[in-house]
């Protein structure tokens, strides 16, 4: 009987306990660690800079703020009605409109409102009103959205889409992107969860443009165990990468930025794409759009004379004055016509 219960024992809980911990060790050997998220902290005087939306994700609340990220990078930023990052004066709001669509690149998440490159752009354009439409976290999908409402209030002489390779998981909403949204933005503030408890993020997941939206309380969860065991964290992202290939990215991007030319040639505006980062994905994006006015601008995300590193990987002042003078000769030529 005790000879039994002794096997019992042995192949019911021993022997399998030995194989979790084998397995567990032979993962960590092999480099694949537990669930962690880099501390990453957002201050902002006052507060609320960024709060949520129930279509667009996240948007820009009016006021002026000191932004401090890190403890190291301070900003000074004005954010205007309308979703929008003021830019500082000397446009003249008769001139013909241009559009500047993107994410925390092209808002200037990191500098003053006179450092990013679209006001140094509006220095360089006087005859043109330049409007800084990005907003930190958004994706292609943002820009096709606002695009649909400035063409409603606004008359445009040129729109301006500026992609980043990071645009491709966030506009079908990745399992990458979800888990880095929910989990590192969770962590940036403790007033996230109240900013955010009515917010609702748009994706795409196809080719009929169908905007899908996803709350921010069931954006992302980790499976229990994550965070202490390896194993856990190995299959959490093996099932988040067979959720991630069902999405062709590359597709989904193609087929809004197509929209977003649709609906710049119906109503004559000049459309242009700068490619911020240089990617094989961007490039093959590229290869599939040539009719599109393109710019590869080939900023290098990892460069500390460029970026606020080693605190934080947004272009520094120097990072958008290089944009800025990439941009130039090709926005010359946009808005004229060649």
């Amino acid at each position: 009987m005790k000879s039994r219960w002794r096997t019992i024992v042995k192949w019911c809980f021993l022997y399998p306990a030995v194989f979790v911990l084998c397995m567990e060790l032979a993962l960590r050997i092999l480099g694949w660690g537990t669930f962690y998220v880099d501390d990453y902290s957002i201050r902002t005087e006052p507060e609320n800079a960024f709060i949520g939306h129930s279509e667009l994700g996240i948007q820009l609340n009016p006021g002026q703020y000191r932004i401090i990220l890190n403890d190291s990078v301070r900003f000074t930023a004005t954010h205007g009605e309308g979703n929008y990052r003021v830019i500082p004066a000397g446009k003249n709001e008769l001139n013909p409109a241009v559009l500047m669509l993107g994410c925390s690149f092209t808002y200037g998440y990191g500098v003053n409102d006179d450092e990013n490159f679209v006001s140094l752009l509006q220095k360089e354009f006087p005859d043109f009103n330049f409007r800084n439409a990005g907003v930190i976290g958004y994706g292609t999908v943002q820009s096709l959205m606002q695009l649909r409402e400035a063409i409603k209030k606004d008359s445009l002489q040129a729109v301006v889409l500026n992609f980043s390779s990071f645009h491709l998981m966030r506009n079908g909403l990745s399992q990458t992107y979800r888990s880095n949204l929910k989990m590192g933005y969770q962590r940036s503030s403790q007033t996230v969860e109240s900013l955010m408890r009515e917010a609702r993020f748009p994706y795409i997941n196809s080719c009929d443009l169908k905007i899908n939206y996803q709350p921010w309380e069931t954006m992302y969860t980790n499976w229990y165990g994550r965070e202490w065991s390896a194993i856990v964290n190995w299959q959490q992202l093996a099932d988040d990468r067979r959720k991630d290939a069902r999405i062709d990215e590359l597709m989904v991007a193609m087929c809004i930025i197509h929209e977003i030319v649709n609906l710049c040639e119906d109503r004559g505006i000049a459309f242009g794409l700068v490619c911020l980062d240089t990617t094989p994905e961007t490039e093959e994006l590229n290869r599939a759009l040539p009719e599109i006015d393109w710019l590869n601008a080939g900023f290098d995300f990892t460069n500390e004379a460029l970026t606020n590193l080693p605190y934080d990987s947004h272009p520094s002042a120097e990072g958008h004055a290089y944009l800025a003078e990439k941009m130039k000769p090709f926005l010359t030529g946009l808005m004229d016509g060649k």
